[in-house]
């Protein structure tokens, strides 16, 4: 029978791993190291798990821990520094192949844009194609909350230079 850490802990997870993932795939395009990023930050949840005080959300709690397992691993992984689209961002269903090569093609140009970005601001980035609160993001990059709106607005348009930049260069 599982103790009260380890039904805990598996509760936790089941409410957060949407996001865990999320977090593991917006910081890693190879799917396979975004599994093992995830594995790590399970096992830092875990260790961290005694140490939880309650003065945030869970939710924010974990995804602190998570961004910052993720900083980490990408110190030791610089090879995997390549940043995915969130799994929430949908695209509506395209009639044609043609129209459906477009699209990925675009995609994964924008892909790219985000992962020559700063690592806090492919973090930001991605937390708003999530659609999190700046209120949100504060918490959980540690920015006051007056500056995540500037920040946000500064990443928008590095964004979009580099998209024009690279599409004008033949991305």
């Amino acid at each position: 029978m599982p103790d009260i850490k380890e039904q805990e802990f598996n509760e936790l997870i089941k409410e957060n791993h949407a996001s865990i993932y999320r977090i593991c795939r917006a910081y890693l395009y190879d799917v396979s190291h975004a599994n093992d990023l995830y594995q790590e930050i399970l096992f830092q949840v875990w260790k961290s798990l005694q140490n939880f005080k309650g003065q945030a959300r869970v939710s924010t709690w974990i995804y602190r821990i998570a961004v910052n397992t993720a900083f980490s691993y990408n110190l030791k992984n610089k090879k995997h520094d390549h940043v995915s689209l969130p799994d929430s961002v949908q695209l509506p269903y395209e009639e044609t192949l043609s129209d459906k090569k477009e699209q990925e093609q675009r995609l994964e140009h924008m892909r790219y844009c985000i992962s020559q970005l700063e690592t806090q601001d492919r973090l930001i980035i991605s937390l708003v194609l999530e659609d999190k609160s700046y209120k949100d993001i504060a918490e959980i990059v540690g920015l006051n909350l007056s500056n995540v709106g500037v920040k946000i607005n500064r990443i928008k348009t590095r964004l979009l230079k580099l998209m024009q930049t690279t599409q004008a260069n033949g991305f």
